[in-house]
C-alpha cells in the first residue's frame, strides 16, 4: 500500500511539475487529494490579500465541477478560527474531523445548510495548508466524506495526513512557480509598456503602429487557431508561443528610439533645411540688389535675378512637397546647384548646397540614401536593445522574429537580405501586418490613409512579385473578413498628412 502511494505521489509531483495552465494545475491539485483520499468532494481556497478565496469546488456524487475566485455564491472565507479553513489557514495544522454534524469545535451551519438544499450529508472532513518551501501559506484544501471500497463514508486515515502533506508541499510549490513565472510575464509586459512609452512620447504615431500591429496579430493567431480546431491547417498556437508573437509585434519597432527625429518626422525632401534655403534665397537676392545698387550689375540684370529667385522659391516648395518628381524638375534643381553668387572679393556662395541638392532630387517621396539607410537602421538598434533583455528559454524567439520584420522572401529586405526558409513563419506574419498596418494607418504625420481594398491590392503585388507570404497573407484576409466588431485600433490625431516613403 505505502509502495502505491509513493508511486502516486511521485507521478503527481510530475504532473503538477509539467502542468503549464495556471486552472488546470489548480484542478489537478483537488483532483490528485480527492484520488489519493478516495473522498467524494473537495474544495480550493487560494490565500489571497490576506483572505481566503473561493477557486474549485469538485463533488463526484452531486456532479460539481466549479471555478472561479469570483462567484458570488462563495464569498471569501472569513479568517476566524471557528471556521475549518480559517483555523488551518492561521494556525497551519491538518485538521481530521470524524462527524461535522457531531463537532463543537468548528462552526458547521453553512454545510448543514448546504446540505439541507441539495439533500446531501457532510460528514468526515481532513482540511489541510498549502505551505511553500518559502514557508508561506499558499491555500487550504478542504476534503470531504471518505469512501471505502464499498463506497461507504468512513473518517479519513490518519495515513493520509503525510501523504497529503507531501502532495501540499508540491501542490504549493508548483502554484508558487507558476506565480512567480506570471510575475516575470507581467515584468516582461511592463518593459515593453515602458518601451512603448517612450516611444509615443518622441514618435507618438509609431506608439500607435506597434499597438495596432499588436491587435491585428491577436486576430489572425484567433484565426489561426479556429482554423486548427476545424481541422483546416496544422498550425497551432500555444499560450506561450501566442505570448512571444504578441510581444515580438509590440517590441518590433523599439528600435526607432535612437533614430533622430529630424529624419524619422521629415514629412518633406527638405524638412527643417527649407527655411535654409529660402533665407539663402533672400539673402543672395539682397547682395544683387546690393550690386545693383554699387553699379556692379546693371538694372536689366538685377531684375532677372529678382524674378528668378521669386521663382526660385515657389519652385522648391512645390518639389520640396510633391510626390514624385519629373525629369524637368531633377533638371531645374540640377542647373541650380551650378550656379554661384560671386561678391566683390571672390567669395563663393552657392545657391543649393551638396545636401540639399541631393534631397531635392529625390525622385519618390522625401528620404535620401543615407537617410533610408539611418532608418534601416532601427532593426539593428531593436536586436541590440532585446538582446539585452533576458528572455530564457521561454520566449527564444522573440529576438528573431523581430529582428525580420523588415526581411523579404526574394531577399530584398533588410537588414540581412534573408530569403525564403531563412525567414520564420512568425517573421513573416510580423512582416505583412507591419505593411498593411503602414499602409491603412490614418496618423501618420507623413502619408495620407489608405484604404484597405488598395492596401490588400499592394499586397497581393508584393506576393505576385515573392516578397511576402501567400498563405499568411491569404490568412490574414480571412481573420479581417471573419471578425466580429470593430477592431479598436489605437490613433494619433494629426492633420498634417503628406507622402513619404517609409513607415
Amino acid at each position: 500500500m505505502e509502495q502505491i502511494q509513493a508511486e502516486k505521489i511521485l507521478e503527481i509531483g510530475i504532473q503538477l511539475t509539467v502542468e503549464r495552465d495556471y486552472d488546470e494545475l489548480l484542478s489537478k491539485i483537488i483532483d490528485c487529494a480527492m484520488e489519493l483520499t478516495n473522498c467524494d468532494g473537495g474544495t480550493l481556497y487560494l490565500f489571497e490579500q490576506d483572505r481566503l478565496q473561493f477557486c474549485i469546488m469538485k463533488n463526484r456524487s452531486l456532479g460539481i465541477d466549479q471555478k472561479g475566485t469570483k462567484d458570488e455564491k462563495y464569498p471569501p472565507v472569513a479568517m476566524d478560527e471557528k471556521n475549518i479553513c480559517a483555523y488551518t489557514a492561521i494556525h497551519r495544522e491538518f485538521l481530521n474531523i470524524e462527524d461535522a454534524y457531531s463537532s463543537s469545535q468548528f462552526d458547521f451551519s453553512g454545510p448543514r445548510e448546504y446540505d439541507k438544499l441539495t439533500g446531501y450529508r457532510t460528514k468526515s472532513m481532513l482540511v489541510f495548508p498549502l505551505i511553500s518551501h518559502e514557508e508561506k501559506l499558499i491555500g487550504v484544501v478542504q476534503l470531504i466524506n471518505a469512501k471505502n471500497a464499498a463506497g461507504e463514508i468512513i473518517p479519513f486515515s490518519t495515513d493520509c495526513e503525510k501523504v497529503l502533506q507531501s502532495l501540499g508541499s508540491q501542490a504549493a510549490v508548483a502554484v508558487s512557480n507558476m506565480r512567480f513565472v506570471q510575475e516575470i510575464e507581467d515584468l516582461m509586459i511592463s518593459i515593453t509598456q515602458v518601451f512603448t512609452d517612450a516611444i509615443d512620447t518622441r514618435i507618438p504615431y509609431n506608439y500607435y503602429h506597434s499597438r495596432n500591429v499588436y491587435l491585428y496579430v491577436r486576430i489572425l493567431l484567433d484565426h489561426i487557431d479556429k482554423q486548427h480546431e476545424a481541422g483546416k491547417t496544422d498550425r497551432y498556437y500555444t499560450p506561450v508561443q501566442r505570448d512571444e508573437l504578441l510581444m515580438a509585434a509590440l517590441m518590433h519597432d523599439i528600435g526607432k528610439l535612437v533614430i533622430p527625429n529630424d529624419i524619422i518626422d521629415k514629412t518633406t525632401r527638405l524638412g527643417a533645411k527649407l527655411d535654409l534655403v529660402l533665407e539663402r534665397f533672400e539673402r543672395l537676392s539682397l547682395l544683387y540688389n546690393i550690386d545693383y545698387l554699387r553699379g556692379r550689375l546693371d538694372k536689366d540684370k538685377w531684375i532677372e535675378k529678382k524674378n528668378y529667385f521669386i521663382d526660385a522659391r515657389a519652385r522648391v516648395e512645390e518639389i520640396n512637397r510633391k510626390p514624385r518628381l519629373s525629369e524637368e524638375d531633377i533638371a531645374y534643381i540640377q542647373k541650380m546647384s551650378r550656379m554661384q553668387y560671386t561678391d566683390s572679393n571672390g567669395q563663393k556662395i552657392s545657391y543649393l548646397s551638396l545636401d540639399e541638392t541631393e534631397c531635392l532630387t529625390v525622385v519618390s517621396g522625401n528620404l535620401t540614401r543615407a537617410e533610408r539607410e539611418v532608418i534601416c537602421s532601427h532593426v539593428e538598434y531593436t536586436e541590440k536593445y532585446l538582446r539585452k533583455m533576458n528572455f530564457g528559454v521561454r520566449y527564444p524567439h522573440i529576438i528573431e522574429w523581430a529582428g525580420a520584420h523588415h526581411e523579404f522572401l526574394d531577399g530584398s529586405g533588410y537588414p540581412r537580405g534573408l530569403k525564403g526558409d531563412e525567414i520564420p513563419f512568425e517573421a513573416r506574419i510580423l512582416v505583412v501586418v507591419d505593411v498593411f498596418e503602414a499602409l491603412t494607418s490614418a496618423d501618420r504625420p507623413y502619408k495620407k490613409s489608405m484604404e484597405e481594398k488598395k492596401a490588400f491590392s499592394v499586397l497581393d503585388d508584393m506576393a505576385a512579385e515573392g516578397k511576402i507570404d501567400r498563405e499568411v497573407l491569404s490568412l490574414f484576409k480571412e481573420a479581417l473578413a471573419g471578425f466580429q466588431g470593430d477592431i479598436k485600433l489605437f490613433f494619433h490625431h494629426e492633420d498634417d498628412n503628406n507622402d513619404r516613403d517609409h513607415s
